[in-house]
């Protein structure tokens, strides 16, 4: 009598033990996500820029853009000089805000600008097309900041591809396609040159 007892009860304890195994979900926890902003580059005339461009590729790019905006070719009958600079460079009253440098500005035979390395290295490639063209903006178009950081009073409502500083990694490509061609045209706010007259 007392087998008779003993195998419907293990029946009925594996069956409890099997259900309850069976209906205790383990409850996800939810996994937080970074949000990624991605500045896709949609003109096609962009689009074999990527982390490895070199300099070079940004000038031929360069060149090309001003030629397709109605300019001259910037580099004709001028020699070219576009590298990396290091940060030790730019001790001689360069701020650590400026990511490169024009020389010889004045020289119409040259065009020659500094990039700091470590910068563009760091830097998105939005990023690294508003330091390239406001760096050939000094040394080929003779064009100045609109304004100093000692002279700014305001940040403007659209910045220029000449403003004093690199604009954040996530600023829109569409707003470098807009500030492009004002570059080109010469129609920003604040727009000036460097005085190369002579006495």
């Amino acid at each position: 009598m007392k087998n008779s007892t003993y195998y419907p009860k293990l029946f009925f304890s594996f069956c409890a033990i099997f259900f309850y195994s069976c209906t205790e979900d383990p409850i996800e926890e939810p996994v937080e996500t970074e949000e990624v902003i991605t500045n896709e580059i949609t003109d096609p005339f962009y689009a074999g820029l990527n982390e490895n461009s070199s300099l070079e590729d940004y000038w031929e790019l360069f060149v090309k853009d001003a030629i397709r905006s109605g300019k001259p070719d910037p580099g004709a009958g001028r020699v070219v000089s576009v590298f990396f600079g290091t940060e030790p460079d730019f001790a001689s009253g360069v701020t650590a805000d400026h990511a490169g440098r024009a020389y010889n500005v004045c020289d119409d035979g040259t065009v020659s600008f500094e990039i700091i390395k470590s910068y563009w290295e760091d830097y998105s490639i939005v990023q690294r097309l508003y330091t390239f063209y406001h760096e050939a903006g000094h040394a080929r178009y003779k064009y100045r900041h609109p304004c100093e950081s000692n002279e700014c009073t305001a940040a403007p409502d659209d910045y220029p591809i000449m403003w004093l500083s690199v604009l954040p990694g996530n600023t829109p490509f569409e707003d470098f396609l807009s500030d492009k061609e004002n570059f080109f045209k010469r129609r920003w706010d604040g727009i000036r040159y460097f005085n190369c007259a002579t006495d």
